[in-house]
């Protein structure tokens, strides 16, 4: 290109001598141990056969890692390269790359027919996890079941672990559900919360909290006047409704005879709940298919089927509730004890709740 090389040539005189495919590595002023690394490479494509692109990798030694890629791209202006675009990539993303960049290098990728890579940060992925997850997804009903626990993210390179564990089994992915499941008990501890709508924000973006059969949690309509705080979307497409109370709710009470019986607020909104059933037990009706007369066999909007309600509401022990001198403590067996005659009804309270979220992430990581 008729370029003079200069004692101290600019970035772009610099790109402009250096051999196509040739790394190039050069140590920092004021830190020998630390180094950049660059390449360059000319473009293959006709609309800019006369552009340059060079590529510089930040080394540092102390972590053992490439902290940032810069790729710029030159073009020639009256016979010299002049600056046209640049990509400062970062910490993550450059190590996103690069990491990228080598399964590529590595991988069979004759083998690969759908999906997206999304490379892992730290997999749990022991043996007899493996084969545990493994033979659990090879059934379609367990295939979703699991799927809703990993939703997004983290993919392995391992081509040959199944759709399923390629979704996200990683510690990050974990260690956010667990940092989810602190901030619950958190917010629920809080005696400043006296609004629902503070409870359900969370719960809206964590469905999973409520097991792996549930894939989503949205706020509809029941079709009259008071309406479900929301429909729990199973993943077999059916639905159940879910009522949501304040975690300060009384819920069980004894007479001086030791006799035991739910209370006036757990009443009401069982009540309340059961209203909603009768509603949708009632008003159901049958979908189609317009092109084959079949009936259509997942709930639609406001139509589901002989859902199941979900009462959440209260804390098991006394005195984390306003209580009187007759509250008693709402342990699981005073509840079963109470509740088993409320048929499709199930009552959770917040500690069963999040007491069975953690259950599920331990018994997955082996913990």
């Amino acid at each position: 290109m008729g370029l003079v090389r200069v004692d101290s040539p600019s970035d772009a005189d610099f790109t402009s001598m250096q051999a196509e495919g040739q790394i190039k590595v050069s140590e920092f002023a004021s830190a020998p141990s630390n180094k950049y690394i660059s390449t360059v490479a000319d473009s293959e494509f006709v609309l800019e056969e006369n552009s340059r692109f060079k590529y510089l990798a930040t080394y540092i030694k102390e972590k053992d890692q490439i902290v940032s890629i810069k790729i710029s791209q030159f073009k020639v202006v009256r016979g010299s390269l002049v600056l046209d675009k640049e990509i400062l990539l970062k910490f993550k993303e450059a190590n996103v790359l690069t990491d990228f960049l080598d399964f590529l290098k590595e991988a069979n990728l004759g083998t690969v027919t759908s999906g997206k890579f999304v490379l892992a940060e730290s997999l749990s992925l022991d043996p007899e996890l493996y084969s545990q997850l493994v033979t659990l997804s090879s059934d379609a009903k367990g295939k979703e079941a699991l799927s809703k626990l990993f939703e997004s993210g983290y993919l392995t390179v391992d081509l040959d672990i199944p759709d399923l564990i390629q979704k996200g089994l990683s510690q990050k992915k974990i260690d956010e559900k667990i940092t989810a499941l602190d901030n619950f008990s958190i917010l629920i501890e809080n005696p400043e919360v006296r609004e629902v709508a503070d409870i359900q924000s969370f719960l809206k973006d964590n469905p999973w909290i409520f097991g792996p059969e549930y894939k989503n949690l949205d706020f509809r309509d029941a079709g009259f006047a008071g309406n479900p705080d929301g429909r729990l979307l199973r993943i077999d497409g059916l639905s159940d409704i879910l009522e949501v109370k304040l975690p300060g709710e009384e819920l069980l009470r004894a007479d001086d005879k030791g006799r035991q019986f739910i209370s006036p607020k757990l009443a009401e909104a069982l009540g309340q709940l059961t209203g909603y059933l009768e509603y949708y037990y009632n008003a159901y009706s049958q979908e189609r298919s317009d092109e084959t007369g079949e009936e259509i066999l997942s709930d639609t909007y406001g139509k589901y089927y002989k859902p199941k309600g979900i009462l959440l509401i209260g804390r098991r022990g006394k005195e984390m509730i306003s209580s009187t001198s007759q509250t008693i403590s709402a342990e699981p067996k005073n509840m079963r004890r109470l509740l088993s005659y409320f048929h499709w009804v199930e009552v959770l309270t917040y500690d069963d709740l999040i007491e069975r979220a953690r259950n599920g992430l331990t018994n997955l990581t082996g913990a």
